[in-house]
């Protein structure tokens, strides 16, 4: 049975943006059909085009409609016919990504789109500025590129989004406030903060129970819902070079059957962000990563050696209790923490207590290492890669630095069983790193220094080559050009429209 998307005009009143829409036949992906994006005061909203709400909806909403498929949009617009096969086709590369992970072949285009409205006006370019704005989120790809336009530009904007999506707290624990407010103490920054009950409107659990991608909707929602935050906020200001941080392991792709396969994370891959930067090109708006030539621990090296003062605002656990600076129990708070600990720092600066993260992570084994599997996926790859970061981390970090750590994060520790438990654990873990051989040791992408903007390029390079050697082009430029490959197919009708 197909599905009909019918979105509403979006309705603007005073600083909130209203976006509606009706499902029929009512889905369980949605617990509201609405969402709203509400800006501060200091965001002139009748500086946005009329005509760029439309785009940021279509941005925000088009992941849904991959799930809904097979689905009839209506939209109350018109777009030309080069804009609908755009759309299509950026929906067309997320199926082909998604179900190749489900183990399907349901790659038919399985979407229409409609329009039923007056056609939207044309977008007339921002003046040039050389100002800069970036998603903020306290993450530590976001303070890295916080610190680098803080470095290398006057006054940048930063842009956050808090958006609460119970059971998870994260968007609005105390840790996160002080990250927001202790920024701008440390930087000549400008912050933004946009409200929005997107994350909200949504079952998060329905892509993977309705439909078997074994992934929240958030991953495919998250970065999109950031980036209309980040775009709306700019253009009121003025602001044309926009970007949303993404390392490498996010752009890793493979081929398949002639298909290019994404990581599942593509909502900010070097291919979506192109494909919509071309989208957004007449409004004078470029639009990517600074980061993308760097691998995940690289960005933390980066944070932590060039911009110590901010490392402990580094805010990266998603499964945060209320209460606390991080869970101090995951997976994520593992691979941070043994960072630092590698570059003979302290993880408590970022509110990681290691020993009972050490506990609860003692039986931590390193995946399969499939660099040399022809059938493997990004998501396996990056896997591996993350894991070899970690077991190169333990390889670099001495037991007695952790008893160090631990000590002077909290001597008690050593009055009770549990700082021991910490201690055997940490043992036990590096002695897996030294029976594991070093597989794969990370140097920066120079290859992918070419898709950075080139207001920033240069001096982007030279800061990265300063800090890391080069990793082998053959390494990773088939990906690349898959990349490309990928990127101009979805944008090929906005190019050469007449």
């Amino acid at each position: 049975m197909t599905t009909t998307f019918a979105l509403h005009p979006h309705q603007l009143s005073g600083d909130t943006v209203t976006f509606r829409w009706d499902v029929s036949p009512a889905s369980p992906l949605y617990r509201t059909t609405s969402f709203t994006l509400r800006f501060p005061p200091s965001v002139d909203l009748r500086r946005v085009p009329d005509a760029l709400w439309p785009r940021i909806a279509l941005i925000c909403l088009h992941s849904h409609w991959v799930l809904l498929r097979p689905c009839r949009v209506e939209l109350p617009f018109t777009l030309d016919s080069a804009e609908i096969e755009f759309w299509l086709r950026l929906m067309d590369a997320s199926v082909q990504t998604l179900e190749t992970y489900r183990g399907t072949e349901e790659f038919a285009r399985g979407i229409e789109l409609v329009c039923l409205g007056p056609a939207l006006a044309p977008f007339t370019p921002l003046a040039e500025s050389a100002r800069c704005a970036t998603a903020f989120s306290g993450g530590k790809d976001s303070l890295l590129q916080t610190g680098l336009l803080a470095e290398l530009t006057a006054r940048p904007l930063l842009v956050t989004t808090t958006s609460p999506m119970p059971p998870f707290v994260d968007h609005i624990t105390a840790r996160r406030r002080h990250v927001l407010e202790s920024i701008t103490a440390r930087r000549d920054v400008t912050l933004v903060e946009v409200e929005s009950d997107f994350r909200t409107c949504v079952d998060n659990n329905f892509a993977l129970n309705a439909k078997g991608y074994r992934m929240g909707l958030n991953e495919l929602t998250d970065a999109f819902l950031y980036f209309s935050s980040l775009l709306a906020v700019s253009v009121a200001s003025g602001v044309s070079h926009l970007f949303l941080a993404a390392e490498a392991e996010v752009h890793e792709n493979v081929s398949r059957a002639g298909r290019t396969i994404q990581h599942p994370h593509f909502m900010y891959s070097t291919v979506t962000q192109r494909a919509i930067a071309t989208l957004l090109a007449p409004l004078g708006v470029r639009y990517g990563s600074l980061t993308a030539p760097l691998y995940s621990g690289q960005v933390q090296e980066l944070l932590w050696t060039r911009y110590r003062d901010l490392r402990d605002l580094q805010y990266s656990c998603w499964n945060v209790p209320l209460g606390r600076a991080t869970c101090s129990a995951c997976g994520q708070c593992l691979h941070i923490a043994l960072g630092a600990l590698a570059l003979g720092d302290r993880p408590a600066h970022m509110g990681i207590d290691l020993a009972p993260l050490l506990c609860q992570q003692h039986d931590w084994e390193p995946p399969p290492m499939p660099f040399d599997e022809p059938n493997a996926l990004p998501k396996d790859l990056v896997r591996a890669r993350i894991s070899s970061q970690i077991l190169e981390h333990l390889r670099a970090t001495s037991l007695a630095h952790v008893a160090k750590v631990i000590a002077l994060d909290s001597p008690s520790e050593f009055l009770r069983p549990r700082g021991w438990r910490a201690l055997a654990s940490f043992r036990r873990l590096r002695n897996t790193a030294l029976r594991c051989p070093a597989v794969w040791r990370p140097g920066y992408r120079v290859g992918a220094l070419a898709g950075l903007d080139p207001l920033l390029r240069d001096s982007i390079a030279a800061i990265y080559s300063q800090h890391f050697p080069a990793e082998p082009e053959a390494a990773y430029t088939p990906m690349l050009q898959r990349s490309d490959t990928l990127a101009a197919w979805i944008a090929q009708p906005l190019e050469t429209r007449p």
